[in-house]
């Protein structure tokens, strides 16, 4: 190998070596993504101490930038996430409906902010769903049977705002239960979809505060089809007892009951 040679391979190597020291920037530009604002200190209220597992939230000009719940009364960590083009826009904080007078600048990718103390003017005690349940349990899958959802709800220090219903796991919406005296919110519900349903139920204050129940209110939606199987006993067949047990049973809806004595009649009315 001549020294030319030599000389070309080193220019080579070198050439190459600059080319990816040069790239090497704008791949990793591409494949990093922006590390959020983070904010942390005290939450200094008015009221009562704000509860662990309250959600603080924060906003880049009205647009949600992220959120976190509270891990100890009284402090907060929150991640703001944001673009570039969000540089300079304020960012505002909540607690449920309640906006902090206290306020900052997004700065992208500027190092975290300790010691932003954040005050707040309310309460932040969420409501106490004291009881919810649904009777019937049992109802016929038809769309015009339904069980009735009752609920007792007190917030003694802001009052109660809103109670809702996820009816979501049955096809359909999140609703409104309606006021009643007492305290006491109610709603019928039914469904044509057959199954067994867990609907969770939420309270809310004027606070913006909210306690949701998952696992009081059930329901189990049966098709026509499956009575004798589920009511019928171990032979499918209706007896006098076996109906006589049914009608008594309030945890069973009246269409249901309906439709099991259309069945045991169905050879005659002799049958009383």
């Amino acid at each position: 190998m001549t020294i030319k040679d030599k000389y070309l391979r080193i220019l080579s190597c070198l050439v190459i070596l600059v080319l990816g020291i040069s790239l090497v920037p704008v791949a990793s530009a591409s494949t990093i993504p922006s590390i959020p604002n983070t904010f942390e200190g005290k939450l200094i209220t008015d009221g009562a101490d704000v509860p662990a597992g309250t959600i603080i939230s924060a906003y880049i000009d009205s647009k949600f930038a992220g959120s976190n719940p509270i891990n100890e009364a009284g402090k907060y960590s929150v991640g703001v996430s944001g673009a570039e083009e969000d540089n300079g826009k304020k960012i505002v904080f909540k607690l449920g409906l309640v906006e902090s007078p206290v306020s900052v600048t997004y700065q992208h990718g500027a190092a975290p902010v300790k010691g932003l103390d954040l005050t707040f003017e309310g309460e932040f005690v969420p409501p106490v769903i004291e009881t919810c349940s649904a009777s019937p349990v049992y109802i016929l899958n038809d769309g015009e049977d339904y069980s009735t959802i009752r609920a007792k709800v007190s917030d003694d220090l802001s009052g109660v705002y809103l109670v809702t219903i996820d009816l979501t796991p049955i096809g359909r919406e999140v609703v409104e239960l309606t006021s009643e005296s007492g305290g006491i919110y109610t709603c019928n519900v039914g469904s044509t979809l057959a199954g067994e349903f867990k609907l969770p139920l939420t309270a809310t204050d004027y606070f913006g505060n909210k306690v949701t129940d998952n696992d009081s209110i059930s329901i189990t939606v049966v098709n026509e089809d499956e009575l004798t199987i589920r009511y019928g006993g171990a032979d499918r067949i209706f007896s006098a007892e076996e109906i006589q047990n049914i009608v008594n049973d309030y945890q069973i809806s009246s269409g249901i009951k309906y439709a099991i004595l259309n069945i045991y009649f169905a050879n005659g009315w002799d049958r009383i």
